[in-house]
């Protein structure tokens, strides 16, 4: 791959919101602070009135805000918003309310022809209930282990819409192709991974974005069921590997290790002896977790651990039942999470 000229590459922040609350204004300032030189807000069709002020308050920043009469889905917003980007210009994408990092760590991949797509560490910020606890020893734990495994490997399975960077040649197969699942940041990845574009994961602490997690349990199932089932939607459209071996199998070793294993487990060793393993694994991650994340209260949901695992395996087969179903969503509406106005 030809390598790009850092010195002539400009970062353009892209974000699609719909009734932002005060954290957008965080998101897009961040997003400067990081080194882009310029951020373009769509507006997905916003109907709160309090939004307006908002918006008003990303515009002094310096950013840009496209104002959208209807909401039509994340996908077709970012396309919208794509679509005023200069050509040659590398992107940040981010959610409305996720904090950016340094974002030259993970441009300098890009320029040096290591890869097209950046999926930069995400972790959330610090949380007060239980299932926010839950979510911080969940992320730092797909961080820590999941994502650095994939990445040995050169095979991402997902990726996340709410930090990640792009060359303007992946963007253009990524976001302007029509999405049709309901989780348009994977089907992306795995469109332009079909195309020849490379994808690595940014592990770096100083990049690392800073997202907003729900912290309650209705929530969280609306979106695990939404991952699982867009998850499904893209095997069904790109298999279980885009035409890429390694990635055919970690997928595989993934439904393996996350629905068969554990069943197998039970079958022959019993509940009691599976669960009281578990419960030792969770303890382990969850005292490695809380002392990397300097959080010490993420050693109290140990005990939960297995109680997710058993609610994952749940979603996913709901999730890929559902998606066998509805094997494409092409209407695909912006879903608002209940977000807290400032970061923690």
């Amino acid at each position: 791959m030809k390598r790009l000229k850092q010195k002539d590459l400009e970062i353009t922040g892209l974000i699609a919101s719909k009734d932002p609350v005060h954290a957008l204004v965080q998101t897009v300032e961040s997003l400067f602070n990081g080194g882009a030189s310029q951020v373009i807000v769509v507006d997905d069709g916003s109907d709160n009135a309090d939004s307006i002020l908002v918006f008003e308050e990303v515009e002094a920043l310096g950013a840009r805000v496209i104002h959208l009469p209807k909401n039509v889905g994340k996908a077709m917003a970012l396309k919208i918003g794509f679509a005023e980007i200069p050509y040659g210009s590398v992107i940040a994408q981010a959610d409305d309310d996720t904090l950016a990092g340094n974002l030259m760590i993970p441009m300098r991949i890009l320029a040096k022809g290591k890869a097209d797509i950046v999926d930069i560490r995400v972790e959330t910020n610090r949380t007060k209930s239980l299932v926010g606890l839950i979510q911080e020893l969940d992320y730092w734990m797909i961080n820590a282990i999941i994502k650095r495994g994939q990445n040995l490997f050169r095979a991402r399975l997902w990726m996340s819409g709410a930090s990640v960077m792009y060359s303007y040649a992946a963007g253009q197969i990524m976001i302007l192709s029509p999405a049709l699942t309901i989780t348009e940041d994977t089907e992306g990845m795995f469109r332009a991974r079909e195309k020849g574009m490379r994808v690595r994961f940014c592990s770096r602490k100083k990049a690392q974005f800073i997202t907003m997690v729900p912290e309650e349990y209705k929530s969280l199932r609306r979106q695990w069921k939404r991952w699982s089932q867009g998850n499904g939607q893209v095997i069904g459209l790109y298999g279980l590997g885009g035409r890429l071996r390694r990635v055919t199998l970690m997928n595989i070793f993934a439904w393996v290790a996350l629905i068969i294993f554990p069943i197998l487990a039970i079958i022959i060793s019993g509940f009691i002896q599976t669960l009281e393993w578990l419960l030792g694994f969770s303890l382990v991650i969850s005292i490695i977790g809380a002392i990397s994340l300097r959080r010490f209260a993420v050693i109290f949901v140990f005990w939960l651990l297995p109680v997710i695992s058993i609610v994952w395996i749940f979603h996913a087969i709901e999730g890929l039942a559902k998606a066998s179903k509805e094997p494409m969503s092409p209407k695909h509406l912006t879903w608002v999470s209940p977000k807290r106005t400032t970061f923690r």
